[in-house]
């Protein structure tokens, strides 16, 4: 059977990780073939394409794009004759949109993969809107969290075309080159020397710098934090780009913060950073499932986080870390200082939180939910 990711990668992300791992997954267990192809957004997509290659998947770089929609749909469906794709998984409302409407030409099912929707501008907006239509003629719809299964069933979905498949991670890319001794100190002293005056502790966040991520709300907690004084010096890395990088660093410097919080830009070495942060803190107002506390949590990084989406699905509260409200600086702020303060709880969180996705977010229970889903809809539309 060929399968074929279609999607428009904005960057190497969580995602993108997550395609691959199903692809690599489900190709070891499955007499399946996985085809990745992505529009190239601008040239951002080409690290999660040249990824895909690395790992030997075919691989492919839509020409057309929007708003040459006949053109781009006219692609796409040459695209999928050629390479007799059973299946779609279509990532993002560009992707299911055109996809949809190539898989009705075919006649072949398509899965529409849903991770949530930001709303961050007007643009994004309108395209949101239709994607909510979108979701509601799909052959099925797989969310990633219990919280975005609640939306699309509110903007219409049927129930009996939604399943929800966690996101998943892979532990062992925190343990196969485990940096010990000098090696982990110069990783931690990449981070402390980014600040002109040495921390004493390092606060580590990541993500798209847009409204949903709610940094502004966490730089204003760090401030809070070190304005106590109760704590020694404490530091904020937040690694990520987007549109709003000049206004957050207008906001770092109106509260004369940058000596203790740095906006590090896009890095994809997130992985090696993770394990030295003493805390990785979530400010989001909205989540799909976060790849990153996942990692943060297989890292054995204490997390603080706001209980946005399905972020209470990842976090167990007082085991694994701690949930406070979104769009509270005082509660995130408080958050913060209590992990600080506490060595041993810092310690049990990253344990407890190493277990959880051990247990629960493992790329082969994915895989498995997954073909189920993909066995069923083929019976139904005759391909199996």
């Amino acid at each position: 059977m060929n399968i074929a990711h279609i999607t428009a990668s904005p960057n190497f992300g969580g995602p993108e990780r997550q395609m691959l791992e199903l692809a690599r997954t489900l190709e070891k267990t499955r007499a399946v073939k996985f085809f990745i192809a992505s529009f190239p957004e601008g040239g951002n997509a080409e690290a999660f394409l040249a990824e895909s290659e690395k790992s030997g998947f075919p691989t492919y770089r839509f020409h057309n794009d929007m708003p040459h929609l006949f053109a781009a749909l006219r692609e796409m469906i040459r695209y999928l004759k050629e390479n007799r794709i059973d299946v779609i998984l279509a990532h993002g409302h560009k992707a299911r949109m055109l996809g949809w409407l190539a898989a009705r030409w075919l006649h072949i099912p398509i899965i529409g993969v849903s991770r949530g929707w930001t709303g961050e501008n007007r643009t994004i907006q309108f395209y949101e809107r239709i994607d909510k239509w979108i979701h509601r003629r799909m052959d099925f719809v797989v969310c990633v969290s219990n919280g975005q299964s609640e939306k699309v069933l509110r903007y219409g979905t049927p129930k009996s075309r939604v399943l929800v498949i966690h996101n998943s991670v892979r532990t062992n890319r925190f343990d196969e080159s485990p940096e010990v001794g000098a090696a982990a100190e110069q990783r931690r002293n990449q981070l402390e020397k980014m600040f002109t005056r040495k921390p004493f502790f390092v606060l580590g966040a990541a993500g798209r710098l847009s409204p949903e991520k709610g940094f502004d709300i966490l730089i204003q907690a760090v401030t809070a934090v070190n304005s106590k004084r109760i704590l020694p010096p404490t530091a904020l890395v937040i690694f990520g780009d987007g549109v709003l990088r000049e206004s957050l660093q207008e906001q770092i410097d109106e509260l004369n913060a940058a000596d203790y919080i740095k906006l590090a830009g896009f890095t994809d070495e997130l992985d090696r950073f993770m394990p030295h942060f003493d805390i990785f803190v979530q400010s989001s107002h909205t989540e799909g499932l976060p790849n990153v506390l996942l990692e943060a949590m297989a890292a054995k990084t204490a997390v603080a986080a706001t209980d946005a989406g399905g972020t209470n699905e990842v976090v167990a509260d007082g085991k694994t870390g701690l949930l406070v409200p979104a769009n509270d600086v005082r509660a995130l702020a408080e958050a913060v200082e209590k992990v600080l303060k506490d060595n041993e709880l810092r310690k049990m969180f990253g344990e407890e939180g190493r277990q959880r996705v051990e247990k629960h977010f493992t790329f082969e229970a994915q895989a498995e939910a997954y073909w189920q889903l993909i066995e069923s809809i083929t019976k139904v539309k005759g391909k199996a």
